[in-house]
């Protein structure tokens, strides 16, 4: 909005607006206040900039999803080894890194989806799973959301593609109301090996 607009604007409410029509303004301008309140608590998009956002993923987001994916495997292997041995040299992490999540290029290297060779931790799918699972049923609280959606755009995207065929029909199952959660639970520590 220019400078003149808002002025004409102002004038008209502040100058010419009858009972009627600067109590539209004023019911106007609360819902204005309610929807910026709600949205910041959903991570604080209105419609310009989830636009704005949605143009910016598109534009990278062929690369990224597997990138973010690989991040995060990388950050919650290199968390397990330093629970289980907290005085590891940051060479023999990165060493235990590089032969675990290797980078695109290196011999050792799969897809994300792709087959034996390259399937990621059952640790690390089985919170994938339960993430998508409370996303999808509503029960993520906004901040977890927030987070997620600052670490990868379309997380839930890249997770579905990360998905073995097996997890992908039980989570389906699942979410249908096809199973129960204690049925669910069983049968995806099952399917995941743990």
């Amino acid at each position: 909005m220019s400078r003149k607009e808002l002025e004409s604007a102002l004038d008209y409410i502040l100058n010419r607006a009858d009972e009627g029509e600067f109590e539209v303004i004023l019911k106007a301008c609360e819902r204005r206040k309610r929807d910026r309140c709600l949205l910041g608590k959903i991570g604080g998009l209105g419609p310009a900039e989830s636009a704005r956002r949605v143009a910016a993923e598109i534009q990278g987001q062929m690369g990224y999803s597997l990138d973010g994916i690989r991040t995060m495997v990388k950050d919650f292997v290199a968390d397990l080894i330093r629970q289980n041995a907290p005085d590891i040299p940051e060479e023999d992490l990165a060493a235990l890194l590089a032969s675990y999540i290797p980078e695109p290029g290196d011999p050792r290297a799969g897809t994300a989806t792709g087959g034996d060779a390259a399937r990621l931790p059952p640790e690390l799918l089985l919170k994938m799973a339960e993430q998508f699972v409370e996303y999808a049923q509503g029960a993520m609280p906004p901040s977890k959301q927030r987070e997620l959606w600052e670490e990868m755009p379309r997380w839930q995207d890249a997770y579905w593609e990360a998905f073995p065929p097996e997890l992908k029909v039980l989570i389906k199952a699942y979410l249908e109301g096809k199973l129960d959660a204690e049925e669910f639970a069983k049968a995806l520590l099952s399917i995941l090996g743990l």
